[in-house]
């Protein structure tokens, strides 16, 4: 007799990854993904300038950023912007570099492999 042995809501891809752009080629991105990976955490760690690093988290590292988001305030870390500016600091964990060409590629095709 065979049986599935894995659960049935597993997520297509657990991680962090992060792919660094100017804003103009980093922020067209940002539905595309949510819409293919609609459990993830989807976020800019700079504003205002014009080099910038888009993070993906999901799975794992999406409850992670969660929980986390209950010490913002509470003297672990001060406010909003430092936990996104410090996100790898926090998780102690450097994220996955992806290539921008290669995943615009791949939303074009309607695929997103992490």
């Amino acid at each position: 007799m065979i049986s599935n042995t894995k659960p049935a809501n597993t997520p297509a891809f657990t991680g962090f990854y992060k792919i660094k752009g100017t804003a103009n080629e980093l922020k067209p991105l940002v539905e595309p993904i949510k819409d293919i990976l609609p459990d993830s955490f989807v976020f800019f760690k700079e504003k205002g300038t014009p080099d910038r690093t888009l993070y993906i988290l999901t799975g794992e590292h999406g409850d992670k950023f969660v929980e986390n988001m209950s010490k913002i305030g509470k003297g672990q870390i001060e406010d909003f912007m430092d936990f996104k500016r410090y996100i790898e600091k926090i998780f102690n964990e450097k994220a996955k570099k992806l290539k921008l060409d290669k995943i615009k590629k791949q939303i074009e095709k309607g695929k997103l492999k992490l």
